[in-house]
This record gives C-alpha cells, structure tokens and sequence, in this order.
C-alpha cells in the first residue's frame, strides 16, 4: 500500500482511496471508492474539501448510538447520507465498551472477541441492509463513501466484499484492510482513546488489552470469511443471495469501475 492513498484531513481520520488496484479486467478507478472513520470532529476546512470533491452518496454503518453520541458534521445537502436503525436495540453503550465490561482484559480475550464479532458482522440484518444499499447506490455511479467510527471493522469488510466483486485478488484485498494500521497512528491516539473509554466505563483499561480492538489483525477478516464459506459456500454466493449482488450487479459495477 502506499501513502498516497491517504488524503490528508485537519480532523478526519482513515479517510482513503481504495481503488486503484488491478484485475484481470482492468484497473479500479481512483477517486470513485472511498473509506473513513466517522465525520464527528470535521473541522470547516475538512468539510470544504469534502464538499470539493463531489460525493454522491455515503453509506453510515453505525448504530443510533454512535451517531447521537458523535453525530457526523459533514455531509451536506449536497450528498445522499444513508443509516439503519431497524432492529437495532437502544443502548446506554455500545457493544466493544459491553464487551470491555465482561471482558477479564487480556489481550487474549479481546482478540477472541473481536475475532468473534467479525463472524458476526456479515450476518447482522442492519448492516446488510447498509451493504445492500452501498452497492446498490454503486450500482448507480458516483462517487462514494463508506464509513463506521474508526473505518476499520464494519467499513473494513464492506470494502473487502466491494474489491472482492471488482476481481481484485485475495491478498490485495487483506493488504489494503491492513492498511489500516498505517494509516492511523494508533500509538499516538492511545492516551485519548483510552481517557475516553475509562470516562465512559468508569474502570482502568491497560492499553495492551486496548490494542487489539484499536487496529486491525488478518485474522479477525479471515474469521469473516470462513464463516462465509461455512454458511454460504463462498463469498460469490453470500453476495448473491444475502446481499443481492448477483453476475449482472457485479457486471455492472465493473462496467462502472474498471478503467
């Protein structure tokens, strides 16, 4: 991966590019597909640029929580911004701060856990919904944008699933979902993340339990995929009959997205 997929913002975090990539097809197409975290401190600036460069449309896979809690301050009129709240229960905290609470806060248990709720993401009706509608507004052309809170789990895995039906190779996906990693300096943000999660939880946190939940790891999106094989046969069929991304939609996004 490099650098240059990243595009600098005062207050936006994990914002990058993942087109670019080859194919047998043809290459992705830089400045269509676009990856963040969420856009709750967005400073002016930041959202200037962000009107400049046109998006249609952004898919938001966070809960009614997370955007009461860190309600995003772009975008504007101008872009179609989708959420979900159906079938999502209203929550004083949100699921990893639960987990952290039942957790014995080893880095052992916060990976498994983590390692679990990538097994679950694939199948958890609300973001399905979201994923739909992601490659159906794909489907549509435009530019776009997809996001969670830090851009990593949730938005990791759509992204993969998106390459994925583009033909780009299983270790080109996993590379640019580790990317991750590099593009946000987690060991700079610790201090920050982890005064916020103690306020919130009322109990010291030690940072190595932390780490595994603030980056990404290969293995919690291999346990996605697994378990899509596992129920489903392979990630063609669980785009097919979950997602509704069958040979035409995925034909149609290459037609749109291939260069």
């Amino acid at each position: 991966m490099t650098p240059d997929r990243i595009v600098d913002f005062e207050r936006v975090l994990n914002f990058r590019d993942f087109g670019g990539y080859d194919t047998p097809q043809g290459r992705v197409a830089r400045g269509q597909l676009f990856r963040s975290a969420a856009f709750h401190e967005a400073s002016d600036a930041d959202m200037a640029k962000l009107d400049a460069m046109e998006v249609r449309f952004l898919v938001d896979l966070r809960r009614a929580e997370e955007r009461s809690h860190e309600p995003n301050r772009w975008p504007g009129e101008n872009c179609r911004s989708i959420s979900n709240d159906e079938g999502a229960p209203a929550m004083a905290l949100p699921p990893h701060l639960v987990a952290l609470l039942q957790s014995d806060l080893s880095p052992a248990s916060v990976k498994q856990y983590m390692t679990s709720l990538y097994r679950e993401i694939p199948f958890d009706p609300r973001l399905i919904k979201l994923y739909r509608h992601w490659f159906a507004e794909l489907g549509e052309g435009g530019v776009g944008v997809i996001h969670c809170a830090a851009g990593k789990d949730r938005t990791g895995i759509g992204c993969a699933l998106t390459l994925m039906a583009l033909g780009v190779d299983e270790d080109t996906v996993f590379a640019d979902y580790e990317f991750t990693n590099q593009a946000v300096d987690i060991e700079a943000r610790m201090p920050r993340i982890q005064q916020r999660m103690e306020e919130r939880l009322a109990r010291k946190l030690d940072p190595e339990a932390l780490r595994p939940m603030l980056g990404v790891d290969l293995d919690y999106l291999r346990a996605t995929f697994e378990t899509i094989g596992a129920r489903h046969g392979g990630v063609v069929t669980y785009m097919r009959d979950v997602l509704g991304v069958g040979a035409a939609e995925i034909e149609n996004l290459r037609t749109r997205l291939l260069v």
